[in-house]
């Protein structure tokens, strides 16, 4: 049998000078991401070493800010594919950059990960708050759309498509935050209560996207494919700066593990930590990896970031 690996990695010196060329015409974060990249990184080569054919990856995420150093990426896969839900800069870099590297990197953007583009969530949502209408009437609205995006796929035509499959920070960026952001300008119309029934109704439908988002992962692999998964997940702030601390004490790594999870369930993101479980449970013991690390946001905020990668359960 052919050794997909060997061959990917054994580049000609033409095609090695391409790639370098094409990684230092675009600033991949390295200053200001730098110990986060540093455990995505090794996240992302540990997790492709178990992979026995790395045909095509996908990567969800990837942006402008440089988590994934997709040229790396590239020397192990055929192809690799960005799915990003906003304009990035990456098919600038690609056509300034050139090189085998171009050949193997291709960006989709502007694709709707919840579905709820398909059904003109947004757009109906402000026409309620415009309009004034009553807070019950705006959380069954909003409810009501986890069950109507259930009838629309994000992309159908690339299941099973992929041997692996990468996930860049995206569930705590999950529709949440922008719909906040939306209903922000109208919350003072509406009494304390009402305000309340609305925010319990965008953190259902916020749930909900969150497993449907994992469902899309999973649906992207093909079988013995893997999975790698990022997120932040407990904001270190100074009244939680004593979990980093902590953290790194001399522990085993059955006491870290158990003290994370704690952590998580006292401390962390809502979004972050559904989607982790909801994940872990979806996944085979056998050869998951499961790491953490403490990162620092361009905005200096500081970060318990955690990732984790296997094979999708039968």
């Amino acid at each position: 049998m052919k050794d997909w690996r060997w061959t990917m990695q054994q580049q000609s010196p033409d095609a090695n000078e391409e790639d370098q060329q094409a990684e230092e015409k675009l600033d991949w974060g390295e200053q200001e991401y730098g110990t986060h990249r540093y455990h995505v990184r090794r996240l992302v080569e540990d997790s492709i070493a178990l992979l026995p054919l790395p045909e095509k990856a996908v990567v969800l995420g990837a942006g402008n800010h440089g988590d994934v150093d997709l040229p790396g990426m590239a020397k192990y896969f055929q192809q690799v594919t960005v799915l990003d839900t906003e304009d990035n800069m990456l098919e600038e870099w690609l056509e300034a950059g050139g090189g085998a590297v171009r050949n193997r990197v291709r960006s989709l953007s502007r694709v709707d990960y919840t579905c709820l583009d398909q059904i003109s969530f947004y757009e109906k949502f402000e026409e309620l708050l415009l309009s004034e209408a009553s807070a019950a009437e705006i959380a069954a609205f909003i409810r009501d759309a986890g069950f109507q995006v259930h009838g629309h796929e994000a992309v159908p035509h690339l299941k099973k498509s992929f041997s692996y499959v990468v996930s860049s920070g995206v569930h705590t960026q999950l529709f949440y935050p922008d719909a906040l952001l939306q209903f922000h300008s109208y919350m003072g119309r509406y009494a304390e209560t009402d305000v309340r029934q609305i925010l319990e109704a965008l953190a259902y439908l916020r749930n909900s996207l969150v497993t449907d988002y994992n469902k899309l992962l999973l649906s992207l692999l093909k079988p013995a494919g893997r999975l790698a998964v990022w997120t932040d997940v407990i904001v270190l702030d100074a009244e939680k700066s004593w979990i980093a601390e902590e953290l790194y004490e001399n522990k085993t790594d059955a006491e870290r593990t158990s003290f994370l999870f704690e952590a998580f369930g006292k401390y962390g993101m809502e979004a972050a930590v559904l989607g982790l479980k909801d994940l872990y449970d979806k996944i085979k013991p056998d050869q998951q990896l499961f790491r953490s690390w403490i990162g620092q946001a361009d905005s200096g905020k500081r970060y318990l970031s955690v990732g984790l990668s296997g094979q999708a359960r039968g």
